[in-house]
Formats: structure tokens, C-alpha cells, sequence
């Protein structure tokens, strides 16, 4: 059999409901609900670490931030470790990433791509239209037009160069969508199809809130279906190159947006506690569950919902045993892809691999009913407050996180009764059990993870300090690693 291509596509900030095909009434995503038609849904992926740079070092490293060193933006992924496309090009894969990178500054040469063949790496700037890329080391060079369709016409680029010049390799490519990420009325006019006030509020949202998050949504989703346009030009060309049977294809996001739900903000609405400006990074559902969707013909039923426990830690190791591939060592992920594939005795002692972290029987177990969670420091170096430091539990039923100065409290909350997550249970009595439990698993997880966040040494700033080195140096020069 060949081995197949990939095709992984992840939005900026697009939450978990924000799809058609995850029960939303509302939003138009005709092109990935039929990607979810002919494979699979999974409705428990999660967000591991829900921000910019650390989910994307995460997918690239399949290790965690006290790991891959990237424990908040601005940080640099390590070298000397094995990433994702790095390993898919040792085994014959042409590799390539296009849009947001966030982790590193251009120009780009080989040593800083990390197995990436070809990296074009939006350049920084405010907006969507006419942005700047670095193409490697060339660069940065404007291109006029909506960027998520200008990123879509370079990745159709490389799959036909890929297929000129090596027919017979497969290729890994990894397209990275900025929007639905602020601004978010940036988007093309023919999505400008939502109207306010035809939009549905959920109840977490502040009442004084309710108007401008419906101004915020409706232009959300105009993002959305922006978007789901350029999905479909992506599946068209994997059609008219004939590779479509051949390909898995997936679609996810970084994390998950608030969009006012709890009261949160933006970093820019400093009318606020600087602890509210965040609309992500938090352990609530709207920013930690992410959509994920499946196509990978000939192996994925089609039609088919998985409620296996997933995380971004997940992915490196599942791609690379779903192309045959040997895995690492030192990862921190399972690989599922038996999951992908439908098998229906996916259970927790089958998926392990070996004795060594990456895969030993007791993460797997932990792995199978739960997914580990965290924020690691203030979203960028120079701020302060913000959503604090904690790690928490997820689960079927119960949301956990504690805070390493513990000055938010413990967080329990009971998705069976309080699917809004309003109600912090942690002092009620009657969830002394349930929070015992959630806590004894945090524990679990931080042991067979070698998480060092209760014990590590820590800078100036309370961040942990790995050793970790800034991506851009010169504008932090002086501030040292923590």
C-alpha cells in the first residue's frame, strides 16, 4: 500500500462548536461537514496547552512546554529533539508548513525550519488582507488579497511542484490559518452573512456583554465561512491532482475563543483587569475543546463520531503510526490511530507501545478517560497577571485546574449539570469526593509526564526556568530565559 499523503489544516482560535458539523445551527461550513461526512468526527480533542505558540510546538515536537522549551509566545522550540516533519522527511516525506508559524523569526534557513522542506511563514502585521511572508529565506514578500486565500493558493503551489518533482514521495503538508483570531471582521465581504441580532448568546455571557459579543460572533463566523471556502478549494485540488484517495486530511485549531463568555476580553481591552483580557488560555470548554475532523480513505469509516479522549500531544505520534512509521522516542502522546481507523477494541492497554514515556502503560491509562491541560505563563513575556499558571483535568464529566500560587482557588466544575461551567463547586461538600478524585488524577499526570510545575525552579518573572531561549532575542535582550 502507499503511503499516504497528509494534508493537516488548522485554523487560529476557531472553538470546538463553530462548525456545522458539531451541532451549529447557525454557522455555514458546508465543505468540512462533508469532510466529516466521508470520515470522522472526534469530540473530545482538546487543546493541551490553548495558545499560539506552545499548542503549535507541541504539534511540532509532540512533547510538552518543560519539554520542547516553548512555554509561552516568543519562546523557540529546541533543536535537538525530533519533530513531526522532521521524522515524516527522514522516511521520504516532502514536507511543508504555510501561514502562521509563531515559532521563530524570518528569514528561515534549513537549521531553523525543523524539517520543514518549504516554510512560508506570515510575516508580522495587523490584519488579513495584503500580508508579508517569509518564503525560507526569502523575503518577506506582500501578497495582495485575503490571507487564508493567498496561504491556500501556495499550499495548492507546493502539492504540484511536490508532484512534479517527486511523483513517487508521498508529502506532508501543514496549512495554518490565522482567522478566526481578532480582528474578526477581517474577511471577505461575501461571507458578510450573519446578522447580529439573529445571534444566539450562550448564558455564561455577562448580561452588559450580550450586545457586542452578537457583533462579535456574527463576524466570527463570517471568518468561519471564509474559511470553509478555501477548505473546499484545498479538496478540489487534492481531486483534480488525483490524490484524494490517498490522502488524510484533517481539520482542527490551535485552541478556542471566548468571545465574552465568563466576562473574558482581548490583551487590548485594558478598560478591564488585566486577569480578564484573554478570550483563551483559560481551562474553561470555550477555549480548551477544539474541533477535529478526519478524512483518511480506504482506513476512517465515513460517518463516523469517536468520543476517545484526544489532545495536540496526541497528534505527532498518531500520524506518524497511521503512515507506519516508527515512533520516537520521548514522546508524550499516544498514538490513536486505531481510533482514526474505527477499530472498535481501542482500549487503553492496546494503544501502548513500549515501556518508555512517550507511550508506558500508565499515561495511556490516565490517557484514555481524560486529557491533561495547562498554561504555562502570561501569553507573552513582558505581561504580568493574566490567567495565572495552573494545570488542570479534564474528563467526561468534570472540568479541574488549580493555579500554582493558588490565587484563583481550585476550579471543579460539573459538565453533567452545569454544561456552561457557571457553578465552581470546589468548596461544596457534597464534590469533596469528586474533587479528591480530580486531583489524585492531576497528580497522575504530572508524575507520568515528569511535569515539573509543583517543584521546578522558576525566574524572576514565576515562570519555570528550562533554559528556554526567546525566539527573537534582540527585543527581549536582557531579560534573561525565565
Amino acid at each position: 500500500m502507499n503511503r499516504p499523503n497528509i494534508l493537516f489544516v488548522f485554523s487560529d482560535q476557531q472553538r470546538y462548536s463553530a462548525l456545522g458539523c458539531n451541532g451549529n445551527p447557525v454557522v455555514q461550513t458546508p465543505s468540512i461537514d462533508r469532510l466529516a461526512a466521508e470520515g470522522m468526527v472526534c469530540d473530545n480533542m482538546f487543546s493541551n496547552h490553548p495558545l499560539c505558540s506552545p499548542y503549535r510546538a507541541i504539534l511540532l515536537t509532540g512533547r510538552y512546554g518543560w519539554q520542547n522549551l516553548v512555554i509561552d509566545n516568543e519562546y523557540r522550540p529546541r533543536t535537538d529533539i525530533p519533530t513531526l516533519p522532521g521524522s515524516l522527511r527522514e522516511h521520504g516525506y516532502g514536507t511543508g508548513q504555510v501561514g502562521t508559524f509563531h515559532l521563530g523569526k524570518g528569514p528561515y534557513p534549513e537549521e531553523e525550519r525543523y524539517g520543514l522542506d518549504y516554510l512560508a511563514a506570515l510575516h508580522g502585521g495587523s490584519g488579513f488582507f495584503d500580508r508579508s511572508y517569509f518564503e525560507n529565506e526569502s523575503g518577506p514578500t506582500v501578497y495582495e488579497g485575503w490571507a487564508p486565500e493567498v496561504e491556500t493558493n501556495l499550499a495548492i503551489r507546493f502539492m504540484e511542484r511536490h508532484l512534479d518533482s517527486r511523483p513517487d514521495d508521498p508529502f506532508a503538508l501543514f496549512v495554518s490559518w490565522r482567522p478566526p483570531h481578532w480582528p474578526y471582521e477581517q474577511y471577505p465581504e461575501a461571507c458578510s452573512m450573519y446578522d447580529p441580532a439573529a445571534m444566539d448568546v450562550p448564558g455564561n455571557v455577562p448580561e452588559q456583554m450580550v450586545d457586542f459579543a452578537r457583533k462579535e460572533i456574527a463576524d466570527y463566523y463570517g471568518c468561519c465561512t471564509g474559511l470553509d471556502e478555501q477548505m473546499a478549494r484545498l479538496m478540489a485540488a487534492l481531486e483534480r491532482l488525483g490524490i484524494d484517495d490517498n490522502t488524510i486530511v484533517c481539520y482542527t485549531s490551535d485552541h478556542g475563543d471566548h468571545l465574552s463568555s465568563h466576562g473574558y476580553g482581548k490583551p487590548f481591552d485594558h478598560w478591564m483587569h488585566e486577569s480578564m483580557r484573554a478570550s483563551k488560555a483559560t481551562p474553561y470548554e470555550e477555549s480548551i475543546h477544539v474541533p477535529f475532523v478526519l478524512r483518511w480513505p480506504g482506513a476512517t469509516p465515513a460517518g463516523r463520531r469517536s468520543d476517545a479522549f484526544m489532545g495536540a500531544i496526541d497528534i505527532m505520534p498518531t500520524l506518524l503510526g497511521a503512515c507506519g512509521m516508527p515512533l520516537p522516542d520521548g514522546l508524550q502522546g499516544r498514538d490513536v490511530s486505531s481510533v482514526w481507523r474505527g477499530e472498535s477494541g481501542s482500549t487503553a492497554e492496546e494503544l501502548a507501545h513500549g515501556e518508555d514515556v512517550s507511550c508506558n502503560a500508565n499515561l495511556v491509562r490516565e490517557a484514555s478517560d481524560s486529557v491533561y491541560l495547562q498554561n504555562m505563563a502570561h501569553g507573552w513575556p513582558d505581561r504580568d497577571g493574566w490567567v495565572g499558571r495552573w494545570r488542570g483535568v479534564r474528563t467526561e464529566r468534570w472540568t479541574y485546574a488549580r493555579w500554582y500560587g493558588n490565587e484563583r482557588g481550585p476550579w471543579l466544575f460539573d459538565r453533567a449539570e452545569d454544561p456552561l461551567e457557571m457553578v465552581n463547586l470546589a468548596d461544596a461538600s457534597e464534590a469533596r469526593p469528586a474533587l479528591e478524585e480530580m486531583e489524585a488524577r492531576l497528580h497522575r499526570w504530572m508524575e507520568v509526564t515528569h511535569d515539573p510545575f509543583e517543584y521546578g525552579k522558576r525566574g524572576p518573572r514565576g515562570f519555570l526556568d528550562l533554559g528556554q531561549e526567546f525566539a527573537n532575542p534582540d527585543k527581549y535582550r536582557g531579560w534573561g530565559v525565565a
